[in-house]
């Protein structure tokens, strides 16, 4: 198994997706799938399915993103792209609960223990095989703990003090028969491919 891997700049934007390069990530693996979730969505209707928080947003659904997982694993709906821009920091976390009009618990601030929740809601509705695109300042991503394979990984360089946006692919394992792979798009021309042998 190879990795994808390319590098870019670009002006940062609160608009993860707005972003060029991350705009064309996005595009590529949605082309190829058949049913996405979007449990960040904000006013993106990208998704086959779309939620975030604010009631203020033109999501399809405005409920806490682990609820609106488990609402989707309950309906029995099998995802082959979910994409998971949450808020980055706790700070982000804090804005958006805010923007929502929502009190704001220390609990909720703590952004590594909300990725930990989602991921795992996620995993509950991604079908063998599929794909789960995450967002954000660190590449932790779905795991192998969670049988996922990383197989494409972007860096947006924004400049400046700016951290860049990690983006990357995971695909989950234990494909059944007859089930097919959304496989990675193809790259341009700027793109920087490293190939390695992943540990399993």
């Amino acid at each position: 198994m190879t990795v994808a891997f390319s590098r870019h700049f670009a002006m940062p934007s609160a608009e993860t997706f707005g972003i060029k390069p991350i705009g064309a990530f996005v595009r590529g693996y949605l082309a190829k799938a058949t049913v996405s979730v979007d449990p960040f969505a904000r006013n993106r209707d990208w998704a086959t399915y779309t939620n975030d928080i604010n009631p203020a947003t033109s999501a399809q659904s405005h409920q806490d993103a682990e609820a609106f997982l488990a609402d989707l694993e309950a309906k029995k709906v099998s995802a082959d792209l979910v994409l998971f821009d949450p808020p980055y920091s706790p700070r982000q976390v804090k804005e958006h609960y805010e923007a929502a009009g929502l009190v704001v618990t220390k609990e909720d601030t703590q952004s590594g223990r909300l990725f930990r929740r989602v991921r795992d809601a996620i995993d509950k509705i991604v079908s063998p095989g599929g794909i789960v695109l995450s967002f954000g300042w660190q590449s932790v991503g779905m795991g192998t703990g969670r049988k996922y394979e990383l197989i494409e990984t972007m860096l947006v360089a924004h400049g400046g003090g700016h951290n860049d946006t990690i983006c990357i692919a995971e695909r989950k394992r234990a494909i059944e028969q007859g089930h097919t792979e959304v496989s990675v798009p193809e790259m341009d021309s700027l793109s920087i491919r490293v190939a390695r042998s992943l540990h399993r």
